[in-house]
């Protein structure tokens, strides 16, 4: 049974991002932590005695316990699948302190929405998405945006550039949800030399033993002005219904989560992003 731990914070977003991941995994069985993390706001602590910061603490539990059971009520409602399961889980404090304060190993997955802006089609990641992307590196993390409409995947990308070996645990998440959907695989390297070094070559072929059995295609793209460009404009003429990475430390990726081009991100918002944890990160 898989683990999925869905971080919530009852808005409408949050609800669709559960949605989209029940309905990608709703021929597996699966256990839903829906997980809340609540404080009290600055101005209510503001100047309160130690005994009244306590109430207000109380207070937010109890608030927080009540609209995770009014969620299970709802999931009730709309679904019957008896292969899932959902449990409830509150804690004190900011989100990724409450996060990182779990037994994360115990999870397969986080899953987490992401917020448009203004209806335009652009993937900007809220605060707590993005925190949670760049300290949680153990664990997978699939984000959704609130753009995205449900489909069985049938293509996903997965964007490398092949200068580290692979590990297949590394991308087993991905190869799951491939295997699931007899979805075919689109390998993106995004390229400023459009010829492969020894190194590289050898990654490939690495990869391309574990993908067999596996429908794929490899796709060289230029650099354009910027990756973001680059895979926007491959995203958006191939269709692709999710894109997938490894969150390797001084790669390509971390242009792709510094916040101040988060903010900026054109590429396809109705895609939703796999983050693959390295090995070695």
């Amino acid at each position: 049974m898989k683990n999925i731990l869905v971080p919530t914070d009852f808005s409408e977003n949050a609800t669709h991002a559960l949605r989209y991941a029940q309905r990608l995994f709703e021929t597996e069985h699966v256990r839903f932590t829906l997980f809340h993390a609540y404080q009290p706001s600055p101005i209510q602590l503001l100047g309160k005695s130690p005994h009244r910061v306590g109430h207000y603490y109380q207070l937010e539990e109890k608030q927080a316990k009540s609209q995770l059971e009014a969620t299970l009520s709802q999931i009730a409602h709309y679904t019957d699948n008896k292969r899932h399961i959902f449990v409830t889980q509150t804690t004190s404090g900011t989100l990724l302190e409450a996060l990182q304060a779990l037994s994360i190993s115990e999870f397969d997955l986080i899953v987490m929405g992401s917020k448009g802006a203004s209806g335009v089609k652009q993937l900007i990641l809220g605060s707590n998405t993005y925190r949670v992307i760049k300290e949680m590196t153990r664990i997978p993390i699939l984000v959704i945006p609130d753009q995205a409409k449900y489909a069985n995947p049938k293509k996903i990308a997965f964007a490398t550039n092949f200068t580290r070996p692979y590990a297949h645990k590394e991308i087993a998440p991905m190869l799951d949800i491939l295997s699931l959907w007899q979805a075919s695989l689109r390998i993106i390297e995004v390229y400023y030399d459009p010829l492969l070094t020894e190194t590289q070559e050898q990654n490939l072929s690495n990869l391309e033993e574990m993908l067999a059995g596996i429908n794929y295609h490899l796709h060289v793209i230029p650099h354009f002005n910027s990756i973001e460009t680059a895979l926007r404009v491959f995203n958006e003429e191939l269709d692709i219904d999710l894109l997938a990475m490894i969150r390797y430390p001084r790669s390509f990726f971390q242009d792709l989560v510094r916040e101040p081009i988060i903010k900026k991100m054109s590429y396809h918002a109705k895609v939703p992003l796999l983050i693959l944890p390295a090995l070695a990160d």
